[in-house]
């Protein structure tokens, strides 16, 4: 009996050295970790400040509007430079000719305003004027740089004018123009419509 409670107490004085021994190790390891790739903890995003049921009208030197926007809730994060808009409906007026009207479930404003990102059942369509036909434009993501006056997505678009349809996977369109410049990527099918007239731009 003396013999194997000998045995015993040396297991386990063993078994508390390697346990030691393995905390010592992990300690070890933990201080030579990057402090990068140390556990982070969780943060809220709370925004600097919030305006519900914002409306906001842009206007040139001369006083003439260049833009509207309205959505039902405007979040900004000051160290980000960044608002978040919800339900955004933005205008976009032209020197001549129906303004463009944009929606969408959600949009993002970056550097100051020069850069809206719109996302989520984003609408974007023009009514008929002396010089133009209407058109309206369908996709997932629209990117608008408003000094350029360009409109852009990586996103399928489809668009839609007068009875004829265009669907590509990607589209540049400089909307201040009156008829349609823009550049359209990937497979781009078309429908035209026989009862287009011709003649009309």
């Amino acid at each position: 009996m003396p013999v194997e409670s000998g045995r015993a107490r040396r297991r386990d004085w063993l078994l508390g050295i390697g346990l030691g021994l393995l905390g010592l190790i992990t300690w070890w390891q933990v201080r030579q970790l990057p402090p990068d790739a140390e556990p982070r903890t969780l943060r809220s995003r709370e925004p600097d400040y919030r305006v519900l049921g914002l409306v906001a009208l842009e206007t040139d030197p001369q006083g003439q509007p260049t833009r509207r926007l309205a959505a039902t809730e405007l979040r900004y994060f000051a160290d980000e430079d960044l608002a978040e808009l919800t339900a955004p409906q933005l205008v976009l007026y032209r020197p001549d000719g129906p303004p463009w009207q944009a929606r969408a479930r959600a949009a993002l404003i970056r550097n100051n305003g020069d850069a809206l990102e719109l996302s989520g059942a984003v609408q974007l369509e023009r009514a008929r004027g002396t010089h133009n036909r209407p058109v309206r434009l369908e996709t997932e993501r629209l990117d608008i740089w408003p000094q350029q006056g360009l409109a852009e997505t990586d996103r399928s678009v489809r668009i839609e004018s007068d009875g004829e349809t265009l669907v590509a996977n990607g589209m540049r369109l400089w909307y201040l123009e009156d008829a349609i410049r823009g550049q359209f990527t990937g497979r781009v099918r078309m429908h035209l419509n026989p009862a287009t007239n011709p003649h009309q731009p």
